[in-house]
């Protein structure tokens, strides 16, 4: 699984998608993890409709979550290929 980073310039962070049945991104998924403040898998599905396909996806939406928790940088999480 790629590990996110953290930097100053998400401009070049790739379009991933963490949901390939509904095709959200990494991006998409952690503007919502950080302005909603998202905090279940559940609050992820509603909010953005990821994981609600095959659930392929639902071990890297809880790293997702996980990484948002245990991150107190203010900057913001990209990917790293």
């Amino acid at each position: 699984m790629d590990k996110p980073c953290f930097s100053n310039d998400c401009a070049t962070c790739p379009g991933r998608l963490v949901c390939r049945c509904l095709q959200v991104t990494e991006e998409v998924l952690l503007e919502a993890l950080t302005t909603l403040e998202l905090k279940t898998l559940q609050e992820i599905r509603e909010a953005t409709g990821a994981g609600d396909g095959c659930t392929c996806c639902h071990k890297k939406l809880k790293y997702y979550l996980d990484v948002i928790s245990y991150s107190s940088s203010a900057s913001p999480i990209c990917s790293v290929k």
